[in-house]
């Protein structure tokens, strides 16, 4: 292989530089309108729309290891924007609603409140995401990550 990098190549990694760019300007502006990292707010989002939701399903919506719904679930707790209330049909079980402080905070969140790159994800056409997942898991095989996916792609955007 050459040290010659096509000409398409190098548009699709200014493609990728967009797309970071516009993830990571969309986090700060987020923060900046209400203090809270965009995973927060996100998670709280999810929390809002879907009272009652419990924290397994809260870290399958966000696509996220158990521990990090865990940390971010704690900090909302703390900041009185969630409540953690005990399961009517498991006693052990908790189920996690918004309080009123968290919809105040949701109405100053500048859209897409799940983040731009999801947002835009969640509005292509199916035939284009199956396209998309299938040209990107070859894109990550030929980075040499074959088989399971990396600890890293449980980590959150906002975070990285």
């Amino acid at each position: 292989m050459t040290n010659n990098v096509p000409d398409q190549a190098v548009r699709v990694l200014k493609q990728f530089r967009v797309i970071f760019r516009a993830v990571k300007e969309h986090y700060r502006k987020v923060e900046k309108a209400t203090g809270l990292s965009g995973s927060h707010i996100w998670a709280l989002t999810i929390i809002e729309e879907n009272p009652g939701i419990r924290p397994g399903e809260l870290t399958d919506r966000l696509a996220v290891h158990q521990s990090t719904a865990s940390n971010l679930v704690r900090n909302l707790v703390a900041e009185g924007f969630v409540i953690r209330d005990r399961s009517i049909d498991a006693a052990r079980a908790f189920e996690l609603v918004a309080t009123p402080k968290a919809k105040d905070l949701l109405a100053k969140v500048p859209g897409p409140k799940i983040g731009v790159l999801v947002q835009a994800l969640a509005e292509m056409p199916i035939g284009s995401i199956q396209s998309l997942e299938g040209h990107l898991d070859h894109l990550i095989a030929k980075m040499g990550h074959t088989g399971e996916m990396p600890a890293t792609a449980l980590m959150p955007l906002a975070d990285m």
